[in-house]
């Protein structure tokens, strides 16, 4: 068990395998269809980026794949679950697998920034099999509730690319 260390306060330290977990956890409710479960994982100023440009340095001054706050996520969740969606007419199944968790940073006052790679399998019925794959970064906050993601950013390795219709988030 390894920890990450932050600004001289044992207390302050965090175990990588408990962020390792959390983040397991947080895809297993994507690939599970929890949306309302996902979106709770996130800080009520949290958002969630995938950038087009490989070297994009803001979600503000270019176009992405998407970039979701909080809000966006729940109404982008509601349209998952109507029952008329035609992109997701069967719905999706996927499978996110994580490794390469690397680049720990903590500021002493509860932010936890770091990276991982990524692979998503999602398979529609109608469409075949897709796998993306990149890096996450992740900023996590520590609240009385626990974990809380501030930012997700998914850095894919073909952002450039074009995609199908993208209904499920990577």
């Amino acid at each position: 068990m390894t920890n990450v260390k932050t600004q001289g306060k044992d207390a302050d330290r965090v175990r990588v395998d408990d962020i390792a977990a959390f983040v397991h956890a947080e895809l297993d409710c994507l690939d599970q269809r929890r949306f309302e479960d996902w979106i709770a994982l996130f800080a009520e100023d949290g958002f969630y980026w995938a950038p087009v440009a490989a070297d994009q340095a803001s979600p503000l001054d270019h176009v992405s794949l998407f970039y979701d706050d909080v809000r966006t996520m729940k109404l982008r969740a509601n349209r998952l679950r109507h029952p008329r969606i035609h992109v997701q007419d069967p719905p999706s199944r996927t499978v996110h697998m994580v490794s390469n968790f690397r680049d720990f940073e903590a500021d002493g006052n509860g932010l936890i920034k770091f990276r991982c790679n990524f692979s998503l399998f999602e398979f529609r019925l109608t469409q075949g099999q897709h796998m993306y794959a990149g890096t996450y970064v992740y900023s996590l906050r520590r609240t009385e509730a626990g974990l809380r993601i501030v930012a997700k950013t998914a850095l894919l390795v073909n952002s450039e690319d074009m995609f199908p219709s993208l209904s499920i988030w990577f």
